[in-house]
């Protein structure tokens, strides 16, 4: 799916410059057992834009099947601040992924963009197999993105 960077904050007080992560993103994360500091992207995105662009792949420490990559590059034009963000769950779990998917982008995102759900999505938009990262040798394999592989 792609959103705006901000669609992962919510900000309880309009008076405070402060943000909880989007519950229904935590309840990815919970799902499928992968914790990473979404504050750090959100700041950083707030303060760099596109200067730190990188596509990071965050796993499930006991699987390389469960993962949430979000591909931080916002476009110098793009005044929406769209990344793009993927999951990808054990099988058993991919109705309630696909459920928690749809209602996260649904209720958060103001723009209907893009949003695609299977598999291929991910292996067509990433053109690198996520889930053997012991195959992935350079950083720099799409686009001079760099690719961050993290497991908790």
């Amino acid at each position: 799916m792609m959103i705006p960077f901000d669609t992962l904050a919510v900000y309880p007080y309009d008076d405070v410059d402060e943000y909880n992560i989007e519950p229904t993103f935590v309840k990815i994360m919970e799902l499928l057992n992968v914790e990473f500091n979404v504050c750090r992207i959100i700041e950083a995105l707030y303060s760099c834009r596109s200067d730190k662009s990188a596509i990071e792949v965050h796993y499930f420490l006991d699987s390389f099947n469960e993962f949430i990559i979000l591909d931080t590059y916002i476009a110098p034009t793009d005044q929406l601040d769209f990344i793009y963000i993927m999951f990808s769950s054990e099988t058993y779990k991919g109705g309630d992924l696909r459920k928690l998917a749809h209602i996260f982008y649904t209720d958060t995102c103001k723009y209907n963009v893009y949003y695609e759900e299977g598999y291929n999505v991910i292996k067509n938009s990433t053109k690198i197999d996520i889930t053997k990262p012991d195959k992935i040798y350079s950083n720099d394999i799409m686009k001079g993105k760099k690719i961050n592989l993290i497991s908790k």
